[in-house]
This record gives structure tokens, C-alpha cells and sequence, in this order.
């Protein structure tokens, strides 16, 4: 990870290489393996330039330690180890773009699919792909993609061979709550957006698709970009020369065993007509109504926790409000068996609470599963009483024996929209990605509002594996 900080963060590599010594420190006395004096050197000098020779030579002995007692064989040790990550060597090679903390690209290994290529702008979404990921670093792109595009001559050769590229553009432009981003096209009567900027990020993906001329692509957004479709086709038949086929699709994830209900736009193309309709065929065909997997399966075998009493301090940790990172054994059910896909996980990341004060906690004592802020049981203690109906969301109080309500980036504000069902707190960044289908070794990165920014932001895992098994077919 020291690779990444130098790279991308140099201003605060030195704060950043403090906080990973006593990460992995940590790590190592839960496994009883103590710090050895290296006998040479295992770090690029150059980091000299950024921090000081005592901490240089600390985290010089942490990596020797790391490689001496074989980091390459532990689940988590090996993920900080840079001579782990591997060039890109498949037949089913893909880029993602916007690919966040990496929830569409995970479905797409879990199918088979490896990445060649990866370009975010949020440092701490890239920083989790690529902690959890064995890709090289010169293949990412930490930047905005318009940047990308202006420079792409500089990159052209990292998309040999990519067969599909993925992503989901920034989508406040196409929410169904921004209605004065659409207007009527003269001629045909079709909705078309008004150039914004939360819109022309969408473009230079069309653009990308030009550019790379994949086999297939898959672009992820909100429902609200059915209300655009007209220019959608328009936009990509001029950036290919008609080249590609596509079928729109408006798809619920609680409909592919993913204990959410969570309602996106997913746009599939490429160059052969029949095998795009044959994945829509497939796909629709493949949605069960019937999920057997409920909220109460994500939540399966967690600790609890309590809220953090904390109120400045969102670093704490404690064997009663969670940890960051933490080896424990826990039990699965069938559920997590698949997101797990049959691994045996000994270590607990991201399952830490936050600060509530006494009167939030109060209310989540008191609220039945399933009711929200206007619940008789609260109004007593609420603090927007005035004005129930414009907060009737405010507060919810999940139902255990269904699907969740959709995991949003919300949650790095508050998790008062997601109570857990049997706890006086909101559900935890590991319960929430759960809840998105990651598996339960792939650990987030950054601060906690930016863990639930990323889970948030994410395509869910099952979702992402599903689509991507049909496209697999045709490669």
C-alpha cells in the first residue's frame, strides 16, 4: 500500500505510512508474530524524501516481517505486499470506469472477468480497489475521466485485448428528482437532458466506448436515465459508427438473491444483435420474485456492537463498538457461503458503530421494525415533530424478515434511515456491505463516513456476477 500513498498522496504519505505501521502491527500480534530487525532493505529508498529515517526504518522492519513469515500465503497479510500485483494475463480481459470502490468490477472476477484497467476519482474508492485487488498500479487512473480522454494516447495500450467495459457515471443528472435537467426535443418528442455537468461525465464514457471498441459493455445508472434513452442511443451510435447493439434494462437487485430491493437503470451492448438479446432474454428470465435471502442473512453472525460514545472521535475502537480490522471466526449460513463463495473468513473488517446522542438512541430503542418517524411510539422525543411529514423518512427501523430498503451514500451522513432491526444503532459499514454482496474479506478503506460513501456508491456484487455470466457466454 506504501506504493499507492507515494504515488497518489505524497502529501500525506508520511500520516498515511504512520496509520499502515500500526494497522499491520496490530495484525501481527493477533497472529503472536513479533517485528524483526530487517538485515536489508525492502522499501525504495526514495520514500526517504517524504518521511523520516526512524519511521523509514520501522516500516522497513514491518515488511520484512511481513515477507519473512510468508505474508504471501495470509488472506489479509498478502494484500498489502506490492510484488503480488500481477499484469493483467486473461481472454477475458475488462476496464471499469467511475468503478468506485469496485462492487460492479468484483461481480465481473467473480464471473471470470479480469481487470486490465481502472479510473475513479475518489482517492479512497481507489485506494479499496486497489488494497483488494492484484492489479498493478500503472494500470490505474486516479483522475477525472475527461483527463483520461485528453491523454489517451499515453494509455491506449493498457486496453489491448479488453473485451468489455464497464461503469456507472455520476447519476444526480438523470434522478427522477431533478426534473428541470430533461426537455423536449423539437422534432421527435423525445426527452433529452440539458447539458450539465453531472451530465458530461456520462458523454466521455460513450466516448471511452468509441475509443476502446470492446466487445461488450455494461454502463450502471439510476432508473431516472430511462427518461433519456432517445439521446442515450443517439450519443453511442455516433461515437461507434452504429457499430453496437444495446439493450436497455430496468432491473431490481432483490430479483437476483441480494437482500435489497435496489432499482437500476443497466444499459448491455455489443457488436453481435442476437447475443444482446439473448443476455436481455436471459437475464429477465433469471429474476425470482421469490428472493430466499432476507435482511436477517446479511446480518448473520455478527458481533454486536454498541454506538460509539464518542462523539469527536470516529477513530474509536473497542471490543464493545467494533473494530476496524479484526481476527475473528465467524459463523455462515448459506447466504454467506455464496458472497463468500465457500472461503472460510477469520478476519472481521469494517464492522465499527458511530456516534448517536441519547435522543437518537432513544428512538431507536423505541420504534417497531418497519415504521418510521411518524410512529406514534416516538413523537414524544421527536425533534422535527413540526414538520412529520417532510421527515417521515428521517427515521426507519429495518425489517429483519425482508429485503433491505437500498444501501445509499446517505449513510455517510447518518445511518438514522437504517436502524438495525434488533440494536439501538444504525447498521454497520461491514452489515451494509453485506447487504451490497461483498464478500466479507474485502475491506474498505479510509475513514467510516468514507466506508459508507463507497458502499453506498456500489453496483451490488450478486447483481454485477449475474449480468456479467451472461455476457461470458458470448465472449
Amino acid at each position: 500500500m506504501l506504493e499507492f500513498y507515494f504515488k497518489y498522496n505524497k502529501k500525506e504519505f508520511k500520516k498515511k505510512s504512520e496509520k499502515l505501521f500500526i494497522e499491520v502491527e496490530k495484525l501481527l500480534y493477533g497472529e503472536s508474530i513479533y517485528i524483526e530487525t530487517a538485515d536489508k532493505e525492502q522499501l525504495p529508498t526514495e520514500y526517504l524524501n517524504l518521511i523520516d529515517s526512524d519511521l523509514f526504518e520501522k516500516l522497513n522492519n514491518l515488511y520484512y516481517t511481513l515477507r519473512k513469515n510468508k505474508a504471501k500465503n495470509h488472506p489479509i497479510f498478502k494484500k498489502y505486499l506490492p510484488e503480488l500485483k500481477q499484469e493483467p494475463n486473461s481472454e477475458l480481459l475488462f476496464a471499469d470506469f467511475f468503478s468506485g470502490a469496485g462492487g460492479l468490477s468484483q461481480g465481473l472476477v467473480n464471473a471470470g472477468f479480469t481487470p486490465a484497467f481502472v479510473n475513479d476519482n475518489y482517492l479512497d474508492a481507489l485506494e479499496t480497489y486497489y488494497f483488494n485487488h492484484y492489479l498493478t498500479l500503472d494500470r490505474f487512473f486516479y483522475g477525472d475521466i475527461s483527463d483520461l480522454i485528453m491523454n489517451i494516447k499515453e494509455y491506449i495500450h493498457l486496453f489491448k485485448d479488453v473485451k468489455l467495459i464497464a461503469g456507472g457515471p455520476p447519476c444526480q443528472g438523470f434522478s427522477t428528482a431533478n426534473r428541470q435537467n430533461f426537455e423536449i426535443d423539437s422534432e421527435s418528442q423525445e426527452k433529452r437532458f440539458i447539458e450539465d455537468k453531472r451530465n458530461i461525465l456520462y458523454k466521455q464514457f460513450v466516448k471511452l466506448l468509441g475509443i476502446i471498441k470492446p466487445d461488450f459493455f455494461i454502463m450502471e445508472n439510476v432508473r431516472g436515465m430511462k427518461n433519456v434513452e432517445f439521446q442515450i442511443e443517439e450519443d453511442i451510435r455516433k461515437a461507434t459508427n452504429e457499430e453496437y447493439s444495446f439493450n436497455p434494462l430496468i432491473l431490481d437487485a432483490k430479483n437476483f438473491e441480494v437482500p435489497q430491493s435496489r432499482i437500476r437503470y443497466i444499459l448491455v451492448g455489443g457488436k453481435n444483435f442476437l447475443s444482446i438479446e439473448q443476455i436481455k432474454i436471459s437475464l429477465l428470465e433469471k429474476q425470482n420474485s421469490n428472493n430466499k435471502y432476507k435482511l436477517k442473512d446479511a446480518l448473520y453472525g455478527l458481533p454486536i456492537i454498541r454506538t460509539n460514545p464518542i462523539k469527536l472521535n470516529s477513530e474509536y475502537e473497542s471490543k464493545e463498538h467494533g473494530y476496524n480490522l479484526q481476527k475473528i471466526l465467524l459463523k455462515q449460513n448459506k447466504f454467506l457461503r455464496e458472497i463468500n463463495k465457500d472461503r472460510q473468513i477469520n478476519y472481521l473488517c469494517n464492522h465499527r458503530s458511530r456516534y448517536n446522542n441519547e435522543n437518537d438512541l432513544e428512538i431507536f430503542r423505541r420504534l417497531p421494525e418497519g415504521e418510521n418517524s411518524l410512529h406514534e411510539s416516538i413523537q414524544d422525543i421527536l425533534v422535527y415533530k413540526n414538520r412529520e411529514r417532510i421527515f417521515k423518512d428521517k427515521y426507519y427501523k429495518l425489517k429483519r424478515d425482508e429485503v433491505s430498503k437500498t444501501i445509499t451514500s446517505h449513510m455517510k451522513n447518518d445511518c438514522h434511515m437504517y436502524i438495525h432491526p434488533e440494536q439501538p444503532r444504525g447498521l454497520s459499514p461491514r452489515e451494509a456491505a453485506r447487504i451490497q454482496t461483498f464478500p466479507d474479506d474485502y475491506i474498505f478503506r479510509g475513514s467510516l463516513n468514507s466506508w459508507y460513501k463507497q458502499i453506498g456508491n456500489a453496483v451490488p456484487v450478486k447483481l454485477a456476477e449475474a449480468i456479467a455470466k451472461e455476457i461470458k457466454h458470448y465472449i
